[in-house]
């Protein structure tokens, strides 16, 4: 059951309101038995949910295979947890009793357009050449990397968006790069298309943002600026368009149409 706004409010005052992520928090309500939980969406983009019970928890609750958070709203009375198994609920933590898994997107909504040629993720008129391509033996090997890009812009240079869509994610204030330390502590930005697919704009500078969750964008606007955050051995922009699940999907572009990009080649937008 989702809440419009006006209710939020209302979870605010009278719930206790506790972050799970960056994107999703949840809040807490006493009744004579059970403690029930409530999540809330913070983004602009469905998020899919799994929620599993600790073994201790998992005789006495029931959670459903997934739910989906509606973007900017709540899902009320999630899991309802025996007082039992809860002495005390001031000092309840909700990792302890419950995993949380979060992915954007609704799989039942999300239609990827393969067809579609995007605009490299560039200013017009630049030429880049790319590093790693499809597959990329360094680190484009996983079920979310497979066909991401890497182009070899440097810092300062612009990222464009490839593909029109609303801002729904952004950060800008990492400073460093290194190994797989660093894996989650990248700036960047993520846009959600009319298909429902999101493409993700990666390592960019601190600060390097120009735009603002909720934001919609064209194709080919400037969007950010490039710079060597995160888990990355040399300033690049690593670019990747993933569907439900966070799975990886092909791209290809315009004035290329159908040819995979190769590592080590020079590409010119010209559009």
């Amino acid at each position: 059951m989702a809440k419009n706004n006006s209710t939020l409010l209302i979870l605010f005052l009278f719930f206790t309101y506790q972050a799970l992520a960056q994107d999703v928090s949840y809040t807490k309500k006493d009744s004579k038995d059970s403690l029930h939980i409530n999540l809330i969406n913070n983004t602009y983009t469905p998020i899919k949910i799994t929620l599993e019970a600790r073994d201790s928890l998992k005789k006495f609750i029931r959670v459903e295979p997934y739910s989906i958070l509606p973007p900017k709203d709540s899902l009320i009375n999630v899991i309802a947890i025996p007082k039992l198994k809860i002495p005390d609920s001031s000092d309840f933590k909700f990792g302890s009793y419950i995993k949380f898994y979060s992915v954007y997107g609704d799989p039942k909504t999300i239609k990827p357009d393969l067809d579609y040629l995007y605009t490299l993720p560039f200013s017009k008129g630049k030429k880049y050449k790319v590093t790693q391509s499809f597959n990329g033996k360094k680190s484009h090997n996983s079920i979310k990397s497979k066909y991401a890009i890497d182009f070899n812009l440097k810092i300062g240079d612009t990222v464009c968006a490839a593909r029109g869509g609303i801002v729904v994610k952004t950060i800008s204030h990492f400073k460093k790069s290194g190994g797989k330390d660093y894996i989650r502590k990248a700036n960047k930005i993520v846009l959600m298309h009319s298909d429902g697919t999101y493409s993700n704009y990666v390592h960019l500078d601190f600060n390097g943002v120009m735009v603002n969750e909720g934001d919609i964008v064209k194709a080919g606007e400037a969007i950010g600026i490039s710079g060597n955050t995160g888990y990355s051995g040399g300033p690049h922009l690593h670019f990747v368009v993933r569907k439900e699940d966070d799975i990886a999907i092909p791209v290809y572009f315009k004035g290329y149409k159908r040819k995979i990009l190769k590592q080590d080649k020079k590409y010119k937008r010209t559009n």
